[in-house]
């Protein structure tokens, strides 16, 4: 079976808990390189745009834009959150229990039922790469947005985490596994995602990267999902995972005693387009 980050049974994998997740984020909050942190300065750029009074966050995950919503936007708009992993959405559940104009479901932007023009703001960050259809994603958001309202996404550059990638690469062909490279970039990226918008949208980008300090962090961060890029669902198995980590300790291993860190390059960023009458 070829390997495609829209699958959903490789979706259903990789967030259908959150255990992976959590680990990534905790990762690109003690190890970013970036100076702020992305959804601060979007959403700080947003409100100088649109005073939103409803806002919809597609694919939101854990709920990461959320608490910059409240800050920038206050807690008078209504949030509404859809994901369509169940471990996320319960775990944003939790985070939403004492804001009562939040609320948050299982769903799937293509089965989308909101009437159109039913929000001011709406956020589809670092998710449209996973969509099949990313132009059909695009045009039910832009419908969904008032005249006026700000549609923003947040992604990745095409050549993120390259060094991880080059070492993940050695370590499955060791194993002699079937491979597929990461389609991500080639799918939605600050590259190529202005060509799947309705209208041209606008782009801000921001650099910054990991620096892990030691061993044990970096490979938890490829465990938690990375170790399986490429690779097709038949073989995501607890013992082939082992072995690609323990490879992966071998390959990086110098690395860390060389130079006293590893450091991942990244570049993300987001477009935002604003909805005219």
């Amino acid at each position: 079976m070829s390997y495609h980050f829209s699958d959903p049974e490789f979706l259903r994998e990789a967030y259908g808990t959150e255990e992976g997740l959590m680990i990534r984020i905790e990762a690109q909050q003690r190890y970013n390189l970036q100076p702020r942190n992305i959804f601060d300065s979007m959403t700080e750029h947003a409100i100088t745009l649109v005073q939103p009074q409803s806002i919809l966050d597609i694919g939101a995950g854990t709920g990461a834009w959320y608490p910059w919503i409240r800050k920038y936007a206050g807690t008078s708009c209504l949030y509404e959150a859809i994901d369509q992993a169940p471990g996320m959405v319960k775990h944003l559940e939790t985070k939403l229990k004492n804001d009562p104009l939040s609320k948050v479901y299982i769903a799937d932007v293509a089965t989308l039922s909101y009437a159109p023009e039913s929000f001011d703001w709406i956020g589809m960050h670092f998710m449209l790469y996973h969509v099949p259809n990313i132009g059909s994603a695009l045009e039910t958001a832009w419908n969904l947005l008032r005249p006026g309202g700000l549609l923003l996404t947040a992604t990745n550059g095409a050549n993120s985490y390259s060094e991880m990638i080059h070492y993940h690469e050695s370590a499955v062909k060791t194993l002699l596994l079937p491979y597929w490279p990461d389609s991500r970039g080639d799918r939605f990226s600050l590259q190529n995602g202005a060509d799947f918008f309705p209208l041209s949208p606008k782009k801000v980008e921001l650099m910054g990267g990991l620096r892990f300090p030691t061993l044990a962090p970096y490979l938890a961060y490829y465990g938690s999902g990375f170790c399986w890029s490429g690779i097709p669902i038949e073989y995501h198995r607890p013992e082939i995972r082992s072995q690609l980590l323990e490879i992966m300790a071998e390959l990086v291993r110098p690395h860390f005693q060389n130079e006293g860190y590893l450091k991942l390059s990244q570049t993300s960023g987001y477009f935002w387009i604003q909805k005219h009458s």
